[in-house]
């Protein structure tokens, strides 16, 4: 009997271990819109008529959260843009006009696919989690624009074969847009001294 038992846990164990694992088909609906489209059922501003784009799936870590994205950590601890624990699990570059990214996937200037393979899997991921999805406007960078989904909770029992999570940023009835802006860039402290030495000196020549 104890033998039984210790088989039967074995092959539960066995099953757990084969069904975990990740798999999210991420793509788009209706379409990517421009930040400065206000229809974005009607309008016509479809983002990779002006910009190109990076498009990220992003693993929110252990702690759940989307952490703001920073322009400067290109190549830094986490690299492509991320800050705190997040990762990039995955990344499309897009070209002005649409075109085929890295990955050989395909798209249209509203950012459709047209081709390639959607589906983002890791057979061995087995904890829970979120994850979200971050569109830049050309490269990051001051006063680019951006923008980000609500978390997505994914499935981690994905299995060879099964059905992927589908997630997509917009909807079928309405597309989707970046709202979200970095700063100016902030000026070093030799510049700011520069220039406050600059309105001095006109202020004494307005005096004179």
């Amino acid at each position: 009997m104890k033998k039984t038992l210790m088989a039967l846990f074995a092959l539960a164990l066995c099953a757990s271990v084969a069904s975990a694992g990740v798999g999210i088909n991420w793509t788009t609906a209706w379409g990517i819109y421009d930040h400065t489209e206000t229809d974005l059922i009607n309008g016509s501003s479809a983002l990779l008529d002006s910009y190109s784009a990076i498009w990220q799936l992003i693993y929110a870590g252990a702690d759940g959260v989307a952490n703001t994205p920073d322009y400067n950590q290109v190549g830094g601890a986490n690299g492509d843009y991320v800050t705190g624990d997040d990762v990039v699990w995955a990344q499309r570059e897009i070209t002005q006009g649409g075109g085929t990214a890295a990955d050989g996937t395909s798209w249209d200037n509203w950012m459709r696919n047209q081709g390639g393979e959607l589906d983002y899997t890791d057979l061995n991921w087995g904890t829970p989690g979120s994850v979200y999805q971050r569109i830049f406007e050309g490269t990051p960078g001051p006063n680019t624009w951006w923008g980000e989904t609500p978390l997505f909770t994914f499935n981690h029992n994905f299995a060879e074969g099964g059905m992927p999570d589908a997630f997509e940023p917009d909807s079928a009835t309405a597309g989707w847009q970046p709202t979200q802006q970095f700063p100016p860039p902030i000026p070093e402290p030799a510049t700011l001294s520069l220039l406050g030495l600059g309105a001095l000196a006109l202020i004494r020549r307005k005096r004179s």
